[in-house]
């Protein structure tokens, strides 16, 4: 029964705890849920104990999704696929922009980063404008702790997105440019097309559209390799 009992857990991934006890699930839209103790303390320890793994030729700030990790979502294998195609996919940072924070990739799989679920439906306007303010808070402190790691910067994001909004708001206060590689607009039907007919509730569908994917590729060639 001993040895039994041994098997029950064999691994718990307590290594890859960023911040916070690593049990709760933190479900909810709010201040709780924006700045939750969790949150501010893998911010701040980003901010001390965290670099990035080399310098860049690109760091580019990606919109979050709802499964957890990041990578495993239908919008983000889209968008990982393209910037593999581009050829420079080693020379490009991808940071994630969350309620949770800013999120490397490599962070992506530690807790709290895997375990939450912000969901917008249930924003009021006083918490998008919170939500504006505390990213542009948090992505003022990050570039300027890592700007140096970086030749350019740029986003990919809807262009009516909050959190392009705190883009916008540090590219005025660093005066910094941070280029949207995403079109402004796409066809309806490629909308539609991409949906799938299921993930229709998801605003960030079009940023995987042909057109929006097409843009991106381009882009990236244009910025990292010059072409």
């Amino acid at each position: 029964m001993g040895d039994e009992k041994e098997l029950w857990t064999i691994w718990n991934g307590r290594e890859l705890i960023w911040s916070g006890n690593g049990k709760e699930y933190l479900r909810g839209v709010g201040v709780k849920y924006l700045k939750h103790q969790a949150f501010e303390e893998g911010y701040k320890k980003l901010l001390r104990n965290y670099k990035p793994k080399r310098k860049y030729k690109l760091l580019l700030f990606m919109p979050c999704s709802y499964a957890k990790p990041y990578s495993r979502s239908y919008i983000h294998y889209f968008i990982i696929k393209t910037l593999k195609e581009t050829g420079y996919y080693n020379d490009i940072h991808q940071v994630i922009l969350t309620n949770a924070g800013i999120v490397p990739r490599e962070l992506e799989e530690y807790y709290p980063y895997v375990a939450y679920d912000w969901n917008p439906q249930y924003e009021t306007m006083e918490i998008k404008k919170l939500y504006i303010q505390v990213l542009y808070e948090r992505l003022k402190s990050f570039i300027l702790k890592f700007r140096n790691y970086y030749e350019n910067m740029a986003c990919y994001l809807r262009w009516n997105s909050d959190s392009y909004k705190a883009i916008k708001l540090v590219e005025k206060e660093l005066k910094v440019s941070i280029p949207n590689l995403a079109p402004r607009n796409v066809p309806k039907e490629e909308i539609e097309k991409a949906a799938l007919g299921i993930y229709t509730y998801e605003e960030d569908i079009v940023l995987i559209t042909e057109t929006a994917l097409k843009t991106l590729k381009e882009s990236i060639r244009k910025i990292v390799g010059g072409k």
